[in-house]
């Protein structure tokens, strides 16, 4: 009953973490979730026909007649109405090793059912030695006012293809820390992904002047102006003189890169 176990543990966390539940967006865009509920639910119809029909099968199994032989052992035969047992594996006793292997792969299961991981951080972000590039855009005229939320994107667009309209500007952006080095404080993140959390590339900005460093991992919503000088746009990572650091929730969707909200 291995496999069909297999399909309703596999079936059962992927519900798991999408119907009651945001955690699925640690792992895939939010636009999935359809698809990852009518897969688990198909995973758990089809692991439990397999089960009934397995369970049916047991049912069937022929009596065994226990037989002394004149050794003095006992030997196991089947049943005369069943003369042998027409489904054994290779090593005699209806499993072979496949099986067994297969409890390896619910391990990723049980772990979203009992111990969901978070969404990708720090180490991964750092680990990509290139940023995400930004395509360029036609953007709008800033808005008036003291402060200018943005989201990553548009700020490192804007870095490489607007910079007039950030020269003196506060821009107010939002992610989470990863360390730094060559002569940045740390970098403020975010990561950017295509269909699921396998493809997520950092969009990255270089902090300077922040004093001590925030914890890696945490985030937090950084006021700064914008450091003039020239971004590769093949991994482009601009550069932010900081004017105040705030710790803020990690957002509900970590892959969405979104300007911050403002308190009124």
């Amino acid at each position: 009953m291995t496999h069909p176990a297999l399909l309703v543990l596999l079936g059962g966390a992927l519900l798991r973490i999408t119907v009651g539940s945001e955690v699925y967006l640690r792992y895939v865009k939010e636009g999935l979730r359809p698809m990852v509920i009518v897969t688990g639910a198909v995973l758990v119809l089809l692991g439990a026909a397999g089960l009934v029909r397995e369970g049916r099968a047991w049912l069937r199994q022929p009596v065994l007649n226990h037989r002394r032989a004149e050794d003095g052992s006992y030997r196991v035969e089947p049943h005369a109405a069943h003369p042998a047992h027409e489904e054994e594996g290779e090593d005699g006793h209806g499993h072979g090793a496949g099986p067994r292997v297969a409890f390896l792969l619910g391990a990723p299961a049980l772990a979203l059912l009992f111990f969901a991981p978070p969404a990708l951080g720090s180490y991964t972000a750092s680990r990509d030695g290139a940023a995400a590039a930004v395509e360029q855009a036609d953007y709008r005229a800033l808005p008036s006012g003291p402060l200018t939320p943005m989201s990553m994107r548009e700020f490192i667009g804007r870095s490489q293809h607007d910079s007039a309209g950030l020269e003196g500007r506060q821009v107010v952006l939002t992610g989470f820390v990863s360390r730094g080095g060559g002569g940045v404080d740390w970098h403020l993140n975010r990561l950017t992904v295509n269909c699921c959390a396998a493809d997520a590339r950092p969009l990255r900005v270089a902090v300077h002047g922040a004093g001590v460093a925030p914890a890696a991992d945490s985030w937090v919503q950084v006021t700064g102006r914008w450091r003039a000088g020239a971004v590769d746009a093949r991994s482009p990572v601009p550069h932010l003189d900081v004017l105040s650091v705030t710790a803020v929730p990690a957002p509900r969707n970590p892959y969405a890169d979104r300007a911050p909200e403002l308190a009124s």
